[in-house]
């Protein structure tokens, strides 16, 4: 079994691969909790100010010293407690004078471009700008480096998804069985927050919809109780050490309109035909095609019926760094091998309810890595 550790040791050594392409000296996070890149590098989120400089000799943490003790000292070479901002300012001194007259790469890229690489407060930037200037520091953007790192998993990464996957369709399945009419969305909310925190963490807010509120894609969880003859869908998503698991299953009850039944069918089948053309250099955008195309010959319009991309990358977050399964995507947007992703088409009819089926791929050289798959058969409560 393998632990976070394992999966933060494979990422610094990806991470010391990729940083010796771009002709720079380290790579700079600073982070208040906003950063995923510091998790990316530590396994672990921190929720104070923390900076991370990776060099190829050390990464260093200048961690506050309530934190320290979530720091392993297996993945960080040199933990540099501080109390205070003062304290933080002098190690920043410090740990920057060692690179002095060097290049670093830091997440201040335009956000548009790099929203993953450009989450630095406006007063740390400032801190490190002047500094940068103090010690003759070059400063680049790390937007394609971070792209180019984040997007690939590795094989400690993708073994991590699977076991995140497994936790979550195992939480789902005893959900499903305590379910029952009358339950209201909340209250099978919290029964799936047990048993995730049972096995991991969230990999973000769950989402309970019931009935008419199923046709809406990011429903706000509500007191709604189920009714007889109503649909419903769970999107839930357990982080195992520090990769994000995402997958949805609709449900049905008694007396369901036969209508239903029909979509479920059909959004099945989209899931299936997009996953079968998946493999490494194919157009981010045909897979999401193919979904498409499945849900007009089943009689419905994907303009009307399918508002969003067929699906997104996994990993240190939810919505994780890559290219995006959609129609929006450029031709030029293609998937390689161990890119990991959502795969999840849906039908929403307005006033009446939706299906949407989400379940998680590896990309691999000639087809996909299943790591899910919906039921054939709608689950009913």
């Amino acid at each position: 079994m393998i632990s976070f550790v394992d999966v933060a040791i494979s990422r610094k050594k990806r991470t010391l691969e990729i940083l010796k392409k771009y002709d720079v000296d380290g790579w700079l996070i600073i982070s208040s909790g906003n950063d995923a890149n510091a998790e990316y590098l530590l396994g672990t989120r921190i929720f104070g100010t923390i900076a991370l400089l990776l060099t190829t000799e050390k990464l260093t943490a200048i961690v506050s010293s309530l934190e320290t003790s979530m720091v392993n000292e297996k993945i960080v070479d040199e933990i540099l407690p501080y109390y205070g901002s003062k304290d933080f300012l002098s190690k920043m001194i410090e740990i920057l004078s060692e690179v002095s007259g060097g290049r670093l790469l830091i997440n201040m890229s335009a956000p548009l471009a790099a929203p993953y690489a450009s989450r630095i407060l406006y007063s740390h930037a400032k801190i490190v700008e002047s500094l940068a200037n103090l010690y003759g520091i070059e400063l680049k953007p790390s937007g394609k480096f971070v792209r180019e790192l984040r997007t690939i998993k590795t094989e400690t990464e993708l073994s991590a998804l699977e076991q995140a996957v497994k936790a979550t369709l195992v939480a789902i399945e005893s959900v499903l069985n305590k379910t029952k009419v009358g339950m209201s969305e909340k209250g099978m909310a919290a029964e799936i927050y047990r048993e995730i925190y049972l096995k991991g963490e969230p990999a973000f807010e769950v989402i309970v919809a019931f009935g008419k509120n199923s046709a809406n894609p990011h429903h706000k969880t509500s007191d709604k109780k189920l009714r007889t003859g109503e649909v419903g869908y769970i999107d839930v998503g357990i982080k195992l050490h520090s990769v994000c698991a995402d997958v949805t299953r609709a449900f049905f009850t008694e007396n369901t309109d036969k209508e239903f039944y029909r979509i479920y069918e059909i959004v099945r089948e989209a899931q299936d035909a997009s996953i079968d053309v998946i493999k490494e250099d194919i157009e981010a955008r045909i897979p999401d095609q193919k979904a498409r195309d499945v849900i007009k010959n089943g009689g419905y319009d994907p303009k009307e019926v399918f508002g969003h991309g067929l699906g997104h990358p996994l990993g240190v977050e939810a919505h994780d760094v890559g290219p995006a399964l959609s129609f929006l995507s450029k031709p030029s947007s293609k998937l390689k091998e161990n890119m990991a992703l959502t795969i999840e088409p849906a039908i929403y009819i307005k006033d009446k309810g939706g299906i949407r089926l989400e379940d998680d791929i590896i990309v691999k050289k000639y087809g996909a890595n299943r790591l899910s798959k919906a039921p054939d058969e709608p689950p009913r409560i």
